[in-house]
């Protein structure tokens, strides 16, 4: 399976425009935010409604686009993963998305009109899905032995981290399942190739792909 690195395309550089995000102080439950933050799934949420648009640019430019992705800003900027449209919510339930992963129904005023958009929450517990054993990562070019769970590595990192300032290196990523959305320790959001296809042909706007220069196997 072929990965590619996915991003939000926040940078339209033509227009001298950026991507507008997700604000939610209008939502009455905001307590959830921070939960959801935490990477805590929560059952049974109300709609949250409602977020608007907003960015560091003029207000005047908070709504020149809507996408079907938009990150966080303001209150609500704590949560990990995505501003979903209902459409990208539908394409993506046909994948194995992730190991685990909670969608939250909210509402979006735009334009003086609510649409349905939604909190993706992910990637929650990610990196178990990786076999440490297996995958190859180095220091100096010293390849790194002895670790087999996320736990043993994040503690290894910070350790190299804390002692030298040195990053640790992948050169090999192995997972011990197949998913469509794969979180990196390099900080990098992947997604499947047949994934990356179905986005484009269905239009859904607001991403941009990149290719990857380390090795990423399922097993």
């Amino acid at each position: 399976m072929k990965y590619y690195k996915i991003k939000r395309k926040t940078r339209f550089p033509e227009l001298g425009r950026i991507a507008s995000s997700a604000e939610g102080k209008n939502v009455p439950e905001k307590e959830y935010f921070y939960r959801i933050g935490k990477r805590e799934i929560i059952e049974n949420t109300p709609i949250f409604d409602y977020f608007v648009l907003k960015s560091f640019d003029k207000e005047k430019y908070w709504e020149w686009a809507l996408f079907d992705v938009h990150g966080f800003i303001g209150v609500g900027s704590i949560m990990c993963g995505w501003y979903i449209s209902d459409k990208l919510k539908t394409l993506l339930e046909n994948f194995r998305i992730a190991p685990k992963y909670h969608f939250y129904e909210t509402r979006l005023l735009y334009k003086e009109e609510k649409f349905k958009y939604w909190i993706f929450q992910f990637p929650v517990d990610g990196f178990d899905n990786y076999n440490y054993e297996k995958s190859e990562y180095f220091i100096d070019n010293q390849r790194v032995l002895g670790i087999k769970t996320a736990e043993e590595y994040n503690e290894y990192d910070y350790k190299i981290w804390k002692e030298t300032k040195k990053n640790i290196e992948w050169g090999k990523t192995v997972l011990v399942d197949k998913f469509d959305i794969v979180d990196t320790w390099q900080g990098d959001i992947l997604c499947s190739e047949r994934l990356k296809q179905a986005i484009e042909e269905n239009g859904i706007t607001g991403f941009e792909f990149f290719e990857i220069d380390y090795e990423v196997v399922a097993e």
